[in-house]
């Protein structure tokens, strides 16, 4: 692992860190105050799919780039 993939990890999981703080936030202080329940779960479903997926497609993203660079470096030698 270089330094440049260190810094892609840790920018994702501050942004992971941050989309669950937020949603955690939304839903305690303005969903479940101002919205319709069946709206607010939908929400809170969408919401939560979106903390949970962004950390697996960007593992995915980062597999692909590394794969992509090693085999390019063993076509090389």
């Amino acid at each position: 692992m270089c330094y440049r993939d260190g810094i892609s990890f840790l920018l994702s999981l501050s942004i992971t860190g941050l989309m669950a703080w937020g949603l955690i936030w939304f839903t305690s202080e303005l969903l479940w105050i101002r919205l319709p329940n069946v709206v607010t779960m939908m929400v809170y479903i969408i919401f939560s799919i979106i903390v949970i997926g962004y950390p697996i497609y960007a593992l995915a993203r980062w597999s692909n780039q590394y794969l992509l660079k090693t085999s390019k470096n063993k076509e090389h030698r």
